[in-house]
Formats: C-alpha cells, sequence, structure tokens
C-alpha cells in the first residue's frame, strides 16, 4: 500500500479536501481488506476484496492529484469519467456471486457497514464538490461521489436480492 503522501499545500479548499478524502480512503481499503480476510463465505471475500481494490485505486489517484499540487500549487487537470473499468469488473464479479445461496450473518453485517461507509463517502465528495471553486477539482470530486454510489447501488442491490428471495443469511 502506497504511503500517504505530506498533505497538498493549504491553497483553498483542495489541500485539506485530499487530505481528508486520502484518510477516508484509507480507512476504507483497511476496512473492506480486513473485513474479506474475516469472512466465512466466498461472496463476502470477494465482494470485500474487490472494494478494497476499488478503495486502493481512488486512494493512489487521490495521492497522485495531492502530489502533483504540492508539485505545481494547483489542482491538476483530470478526467471526469469515472473508472468504468473498475466498475464493469465490479459488475461482473457481482452478477457472477450474485447466483451463490447463503451469505453468514457476520458477512451480512460488515456488509451493512460497507453500505454505510460508501454512503459516507458520496456524502463527503459531493460535499467537496460542491464546496470547490476549481472546474477541476469539483469534476474530480463529483467522479468519486457516482462511484461511491455505484458501489453502493450494488451492494444494496446483492443485500435486498437475499431478502426478496428468502434465502436464508446463516449466523456467523
Amino acid at each position: 500500500m502506497p504511503k500517504a503522501a505530506k498533505p497538498a499545500p493549504k491553497n483553498g479548499n483542495a489541500g485539506s479536501a485530499l487530505t481528508r478524502a486520502l484518510r477516508f480512503e484509507k480507512t476504507g481499503m483497511r476496512y473492506f481488506a480486513l473485513s474479506a480476510q474475516k469472512a466465512t463465505d466466498g461472496f463476502a471475500q470477494r465482494v470485500f476484496a474487490l472494494l478494497a481494490d476499488m478503495e486502493k485505486r481512488h486512494y493512489e489517484d487521490i495521492l497522485t492529484i495531492s502530489k502533483t499540487m504540492e508539485e505545481d500549487g494547483r489542482f491538476p487537470a483530470v478526467s471526469a469519467v469515472s473508472s468504468e473499468g473498475r466498475m464493469r469488473l465490479f459488475k461482473r464479479e457481482y452478477s457472477r456471486i450474485k447466483k451463490e445461496k447463503t451469505i453468514t450473518g457476520d458477512a451480512a453485517v460488515a456488509m451493512r457497514k460497507a453500505l454505510g461507509f460508501e454512503a459516507e463517502g458520496r456524502e463527503m465528495y459531493t460535499r467537496m464538490s460542491q464546496n470547490s471553486s476549481n472546474r477541476q477539482e469539483k469534476a474530480f470530486f463529483r467522479v468519486l461521489a457516482s462511484e461511491e454510489q455505484k458501489h453502493f447501488d450494488i451492494i444494496y442491490e446483492y443485500l435486498d436480492f437475499l431478502d426478496t428471495s428468502g434465502l436464508r443469511m446463516q449466523d456467523g
């Protein structure tokens, strides 16, 4: 895992926003990686590992921007397109593992916590986008908010699938 960069210079709101975003994504990586290690069923292990990887990529993207700001003193040009390749991988894996019949109670609890984490990320990045006066920064945080919403939707849809299909959640 990459080491956290020194926070970007506090030129306006971008430096502190990036510092908060780095901290948030690092916490997410740790939570999802630990959940993957502790999960007792294959579904949860794979979903949590994918989420950890996606949060790691967010972290790396934010770290790159932070380093660029440190060197150049301004927010770099970034793509406003979400990471569709990563989302396709996640959706493909989700479709495959959705066919599994059970998820243990402990994994269900972790999944519900993951929902909260993704919702918190979406709201944080939405606020960062709204509070930014820099067009590139605004677009970047809007993309991150969108990706966190997609993560939320996929986890929620799977848990809803379990509930509506009557599949039992075994006790952990």
